[in-house]
Parts: C-alpha cells; sequence; structure tokens
C-alpha cells in the first residue's frame, strides 16, 4: 500500500502557506477583539492546554497583529532547539485554525475576496552597501524611506555587487525585535543591478519607526531604518 504521509519538506510547504495567510490576509489596526500577550505565550509555552475550537485560538489565526506577536514569540531565540514534533505542535494548531476560518473570511457574504491592488514601492539600497577607501570622501546620507500601511509591492534594488539568488525581507522594530512580518523572493541581476520584489502587507503595524531587514539566504541581514506612515 502506498505511505501518502507528508514528508518534512511538504508539512513546512504547507504549514508555511499558512502562516503566510495568517501573516498577511487579516490586517486589525484596531486590535479589535485580541486576546492578549498572556494567551499567546501560553499557545507557544503549553499548546496541549489550549482546544482547538478555542475562540482565541481562532481569532490568532484570523488576525494579523496577533498572529505576528505568536511568530515574535515562538521565534525568540531558546536555550535547547526545540524538536520537530514541538514545531509542528504549535505552528500546526494555528495552521488548523485558519484553515478552519480562511474560506469563510475571505467570502464575505458569498461573493468573491475583494483585495486592493498592492502598492509599488521602488526602494534603493545601493547607497546602504559597499565600503569607501581611507582618503575616499564621505559617502552621501542614504535617503529617507516611507512606507505606507498598505499591502505594497516592493521592488527592491540591492546593494552594488549583490549576486542573484534567494532572499528574505522582514520588518523588524526599532529595538530589533520581530515583528512576525517576513518575506522571501529570487532576486535576478539585470543591467549590471540586482533586483528582488516581494509582497508585504504593513495594515497590520502601527506607525513607527522601524527597520527593513535584507538577506540573502543564509548570510547575515542588512538593517534599513524605515518609517511606517
Amino acid at each position: 500500500m502506498a505511505d501518502d504521509s507528508l514528508t518534512p519538506e511538504q508539512e513546512r510547504a504547507i504549514l508555511n502557506l499558512f502562516e503566510q495567510a495568517s501573516l498577511n490576509d487579516y490586517p486589525n489596526p484596531d486590535r479589535i477583539g485580541c486576546p492578549g500577550e498572556t494567551f499567546l505565550k501560553q499557545l507557544v509555552r503549553d499548546r496541549d492546554s489550549i482546544e482547538l475550537t478555542d475562540a482565541r485560538l481562532k481569532h490568532v489565526a484570523r488576525c494579523s497583529p496577533c498572529f505576528r506577536e505568536f511568530v515574535a514569540l515562538r521565534d525568540q531565540p531558546k536555550q535547547k532547539t526545540p524538536t520537530r514534533r514541538a514545531i509542528f505542535t504549535g505552528a500546526g494548531v494555528i495552521a488548523a485554525a485558519a484553515a478552519i476560518g480562511i474560506a469563510v473570511q475571505r467570502r464575505p457574504h458569498g461573493g468573491p475576496p475583494v483585495e486592493p491592488e498592492p502598492r509599488v514601492i521602488d526602494i534603493d539600497l545601493r547607497k546602504f552597501g559597499g565600503t569607501r577607501g581611507v582618503d575616499s570622501a564621505p559617502a552621501p546620507a542614504p535617503p529617507q524611506i516611507d512606507l505606507p500601511r498598505t499591502l505594497l509591492d516592493l521592488r527592491i534594488i540591492l546593494p552594488f555587487a549583490s549576486p542573484a539568488g534567494q532572499y528574505e525581507v522582514q520588518i523588524l522594530r526599532a529595538d530589533d525585535l520581530a515583528t512576525g512580518l517576513k518575506a522571501s523572493g529570487m532576486a535576478n541581476i539585470e543591467h549590471g543591478l540586482t533586483h528582488l520584489e516581494v509582497k508585504m502587507d504593513l495594515r497590520g503595524l502601527p506607525p513607527a519607526h522601524y527597520q527593513l531587514g535584507v538577506r540573502r539566504i543564509p548570510f547575515d541581514w542588512l538593517p534599513v531604518p524605515v518609517d511606517v506612515r
């Protein structure tokens, strides 16, 4: 008889799809009905104490700000590496709740989903990379980057000589803590410039100073100050 079980890679791919939906598709800027940090910590540390039918769990699956807080708490460094089973147990309960609600949430009144067109934002990071010699003139200050609180199509020119490949982009708070908002995409070189395009939903972020983190997987992050307005 054929083995119908999923491979670890397939499990991760499915969970990632649900995570991206919960991270980006359910803005709640006024934080209506949010269960609070205590419940999110319980979800991270003691998932077995929460019933799948708990209304607070369904809220987290359908509230992007709450889900981002959950991801930030889940991804905090721990003294010991969690097992694969623990990772899937914590994330899987969110995926299950998301699966229950996504189809209904995206079809209000039985109609098709209504999403705004992404706003295109061009970001040039060439002035954020590179080095200069001892006798060279000071590099000009990089331009201010403002990001509106909406669905965005970020079209990024990476620092000079950045190679093509898979890149990650995330939004960090000014104190370097994760917001849980991240995306990934494939960068390509055109006419000597390395271009990266990703979509991000900033509707659930409160206005503040943040950092836009960009990195080629698996290397270090390049932090870029941004203002979300």
